[in-house]
């Protein structure tokens, strides 16, 4: 799905409009007094990131429950960069820090907006690169979670607890790389102010830094829109106009002069930032959340990057797996309502919870039994080998509930699955506002004798030879039942089960 030119462009000048302002505030002094509320600022400042701080948390933890680590990376940027920002609040000279302290303490405020943008900067461009699919495989994301709490933690206690200490830090970082002899940082360390703290003989670190920031940003920004432009999804510009934001946020922070209209702006627009990402990425998370009940990984990042599953359906060759539980009829005279609706939904949930791990697409529960898509997104064994493995898995989930049943004198329940290999038409089924996805076609029915004939040869599984013969080299125990005439086809069909 693509969007129309104009939203795009619209989205682009609405983004860029901080910049706009930024220009008109700096281009006269007049218009650009200085506007000094310590405690104003130590109040909003404080309390707005650390509310964002717990949001972006939240959303982190959310993000943990779904299993989507490039999600988590851009929440935990934006922690990152609440709860450092709520440090540059916290020090803020004249309110808690005072005396002797007060001098650091506006280096503590001012490295700390910066290092704020930029930690967070590091996150959002690592979520657009190989380096997430390289931590995804070799980090946790529990640890990875773990290690950022760390670190904010050790950075709040030293910069609230040691602002000599950190001043001390700020000093390096301003006077190495070249600055001017004798150079020596005063008032807070960043923007264009009197003292000249940046302009007026520093090193080439802190202007590497903000080069280095607005190009991460930058490049976020960009890889954002590109999605954007592909699906005109609403949450996708809304990510991408936060990162621009956010670059905006660096220039301002790096040009406005303490105080002024111009340096206050960089707050708001890091508070727009992170309203408009946090928002996008929870609801995003809570559809992502709402589609994993159902579809597997591949088929719900399709949906969430915009391409929807079409009403039109699309043609491909997919395994089919049925399963049914044997006797319901006799099940239910043997248990009161209550029980075998109890009984019935702990099996169907095992063999549900087998078909996901596997990667399978849950179609529809079949009254005591479950009908199972594999291999729809361009599987090279079009779903034989996780449909088997799944099968598989489901005969020793279900023998496990057995022997428990059976430990505690229940009754225990047998079932039959089966698989065939053929051309379906998949694709979502109904309403455009109301739909499902489903598969349709002649494999859907014979995948459905294939469980009939289970009873008939005495096993739990039946696979056809179209599912077997894509199974030959991939260690799945076999064992040919022989041919069976199966209802609706003209010559019989040779038929496998699972050794």
């Amino acid at each position: 799905m693509r969007t129309s030119p104009v939203r795009p462009l619209v989205v682009m000048v609405a983004a860029f409009l901080p910049t706009v302002l930024l220009a008109w505030y700096l281009s006269d002094p007049a218009r650009n007094q200085p506007i000094v509320i310590r405690l104003e600022h130590f109040v909003i400042t404080s309390n707005v990131s650390v509310v964002a701080a717990l949001v972006a948390s939240l959303v982190a933890r959310a993000a943990l429950g779904v299993g989507h680590y490039r999600a988590l990376l851009i929440a935990l940027g934006f922690a990152c960069m609440a709860a450092i920002f709520a440090v540059h609040g916290l020090a803020t000279p004249g309110v808690l820090e005072q005396g002797d302290r007060e001098v650091p303490a506006q280096l503590v405020l001012g490295v700390s907006a910066e290092f704020a943008l930029a930690v967070a900067a590091v996150f959002f461009a690592a979520r657009y690169t190989p380096l997430a699919g390289w931590l995804e495989r070799r980090l946790r994301p529990e640890v990875l979670a773990i290690a950022v709490v760390a670190f904010l933690g050790l950075y709040a206690l030293i910069g609230v607890g040691w602002p000599n200490e950190f001043g001390g830090i700020a000093r390096w970082i301003l006077t190495s790389g070249g600055a001017a002899a004798g150079y020596q940082p005063s008032a807070y360390g960043y923007g264009t102010t009197a003292t000249g703290d940046i302009t007026g003989g520093a090193g080439w670190v802190p202007f590497a830094i903000v080069a280095a920031v607005i190009v991460l940003y930058g490049f976020a920004a960009a890889a954002q829109g590109r999605d954007f432009l592909r699906t005109g999804l609403p949450l996708q510009g809304a990510l991408a106009v936060a990162y621009v934001f956010l670059a905006q946020a660096q220039i301002s922070q790096f040009l406005g002069p303490i105080w002024t209209p111009s340096w206050w702006e960089y707050h708001g627009l890091m508070l727009i930032a992170v309203v408009l990402a946090m928002g996008a990425l929870v609801l995003e998370l809570d559809r992502r959340r709402g589609l994993e009940r159902f579809l597997p990984a591949t088929v719900v990042e399709r949906v969430i990057q915009g391409d929807p599953l079409r009403l039109e359906g699309e043609r491909q060759t997919v395994t089919i797996l049925f399963t049914d539980l044997r006797d319901s009829t006799t099940l239910a005279e043997r248990l009161t309502p209550e029980q075998t609706i109890h009984t019935v939904n702990m099996y169907l949930r095992a063999m549900a919870r087998c078909v996901i791990d596997h990667g399978g697409i849950l179609d529809k529960f079949t009254g005591d039994g479950v009908m199972a898509i594999f291999g729809a997104m361009n599987d090279p064994t079009n779903g034989a080998l996780a449909a088997a493995r799944a099968a598989l898995a489901m005969r020793r989930s279900i023998g496990d509930l057995n022997v428990e049943r059976a430990a505690r004198g229940e009754v225990v329940v047998q079932f039959g699955m089966g698989l065939h290999t053929g051309d379906v038409v998949v694709g979502a089924i109904g309403l455009p506002e109301r739909s499902q996805y489903d598969a349709i076609g002649d494999a859907v029915n014979t995948a459905s004798r294939m469980e009939s004939l289970t009873k008939e040869f005495g096993v739990d599984s039946i696979l056809s030879s179209d599912t077997a013969s894509r199974l030959r080299d991939d260690g799945i125990p076999l064992r040919p039942l022989g041919a069976a005439h199966v209802k609706g086809k003209a010559n019989a069909i040779n038929v496998f089960t699972l050794a």
